[in-house]
């Protein structure tokens, strides 16, 4: 029997601004430096529907909570990904295609001092052509904007001509700025669409910075969502839901993330989290956003707090808007969980993480952990499941718990990691499942992030069967 999860609670050069896009088309966001790295999450609540509110913290447990303007139709490089879902009591199909649009800027003699790109979701919902033309505009909308933008590429000009000039002084050799406007599916039913879109920008340094928003759309109408849509109390759901990231924000997780302890409790994390667009509605739940220098430093990444729907139901959260599909629970690094994992019934520890140490050379390594019940795989049992968890745990990943196939009783292990194929940047999942005896298998891969509710994992689901 699959049973509910319970949280243990456990610049360089020049100051830029962003234009990022958000309901009204385009905000400022910014920052020091400029490039572009892997967003990282942070901050989850725990979940299943009926998840359990975090316990409060104790000295032994670990605490989680976790791009020339064109037509849809000159995107290149596209892909496809779909889904069944109920529109207005009609059986329908929703179908998110992803484009992608370069717009780079060359000097006469082929310099390029600007590469410029967007990839963005096309939606298509059967039965309901309306609602998917309003949220196409939306987002179209959106990438014109970026497109329109030419404040990076003015200052792109202006280093590439003084850099020119100045060479034979300085040495330096100019190094092309960049933008991007990426998409990604957060969510994708018969009530609600959400993605979120981040902005990046590289205008030299030693990185770049990155901004990341979320953008929601009721799938019947294609109206998009405003938070005050989310219960029928807007004051009493925003101070609840307060609450609820103020107490995994206290968690150690957290506090050694935030610049300040003090940003908890003196409005800091009140304003940051609960500005225009910087949440949206996920399979896991509610998630709020930090960006880069926000609440921690660039290191820390994109800090996402988690509330799940089980605890949003409990807040008076709009049941319009709830999630039933399949189960998916982003965790938290060094956060521990407690979950049936193969339906004997009885709730299974989980705790992940990896540390640096010191070897006696000075040198440091990193040493990956994955504990489930005290035995740590990844330095016990199978040899290969050991170099799996290694490889995945030593390089950038997330982690989550993914009901692979909702007909058995077992609930798998979920890492999503990034690598290079051809100079792209692509995503894979890979899957674990924790068996009665207490073994852990691989079960393989799929490409994507499975995070992604429009990933297919059909065909390593009948695999395993």
């Amino acid at each position: 029997m699959k049973k509910k999860l319970v949280n243990k609670n456990s610049t360089n050069k020049i100051q830029f601004c962003v234009l990022l896009l958000c309901a009204s088309l385009a905000f400022t966001a910014c920052g020091t430096d400029s490039g572009e790295a892997p967003e990282s999450d942070t901050a989850e609540g725990a979940t299943e529907n009926d998840l359990q509110q975090p316990e409060d913290n104790t000295a032994d447990e670990n605490i989680s909570s976790s791009d020339e303007t064109a037509s849809p139709e000159a995107g290149t490089d596209n892909s496809t990904t779909e889904t069944d879902t109920s529109v207005s009591g009609e059986v329908s199909h929703i179908s998110v295609e992803m484009m992608t649009e370069e717009n780079d800027k060359t000097t006469e003699d082929g310099t390029v001092y600007l590469y410029k790109s967007s990839t963005y979701p096309v939606v298509t919902i059967e039965g309901n052509e309306a609602a998917a033309e309003k949220i196409n505009a939306d987002i179209r909308s959106r990438i014109d904007t970026f497109n329109a933008n030419t404040e990076v590429e003015e200052w792109a000009k202006n280093d590439l001509e003084f850099y020119e000039a100045e060479s034979d002084d300085t040495g330096y050799t100019f190094i092309g700025y960049s933008e991007g406007l990426d998409f990604r599916t957060a969510r994708a039913d018969r009530d609600v669409i959400s993605f979120t879109m981040t902005y990046d920008s590289y205008t030299g340094g030693a990185h770049g910075n990155n901004d990341t928003r979320g953008i929601n759309y009721n799938a019947k109408t294609g109206e998009l969502i405003s938070f005050s849509d989310l219960s029928d109390d807007p004051t009493a759901f925003h101070e609840d839901t307060l609450a609820y990231n103020q107490k995994l924000a206290e968690s150690d997780a957290y506090k050694d993330r935030l610049f300040s302890e003090d940003f908890i409790t003196d409005g800091t994390l009140e304003s940051v989290l609960y500005a225009d667009d910087v949440w949206y509605l996920s399979t896991s739940g509610l998630v709020f956003m930090s960006g880069p220098y926000a609440l921690g430093s660039y290191a820390e990444g994109t800090i996402k707090f988690i509330i799940p729907y089980g605890d949003l139901a409990d807040m008076g959260f709009n049941n319009a808007y709830a999630y039933t599909d399949r189960f998916v629970f982003k965790m938290q690094d060094n956060g521990t969980y407690n979950y049936d994992l193969n339906g004997d019934s009885s709730e299974d520890s989980i705790h992940f993480y990896s540390e640096y140490v010191e070897d006696s050379d000075g040198a440091y390594n990193t040493v990956p952990h994955l504990i489930v019940n005290d035995t740590d795989f990844a330095s016990t049992g199978d040899t290969a499941v050991q170099e799996q968890i290694t490889a995945l745990l030593s390089e950038w990943y997330e982690v989550a718990l993914y009901d692979l196939n909702p007909a058995d009783n077992f609930i798998e292990i979920m890492f999503t990691a990034g690598e290079y194929e051809n100079d792209e940047f692509v995503y894979y999942s890979h899957f674990f499942r924790y068996h009665e005896d207490g073994s852990l298998s691989y079960l393989g891969k799929t490409k994507g992030d499975g995070n992604d509710p429009t990933v297919d994992t059909s065909e390593l689901t009948v695999s395993i069967e």
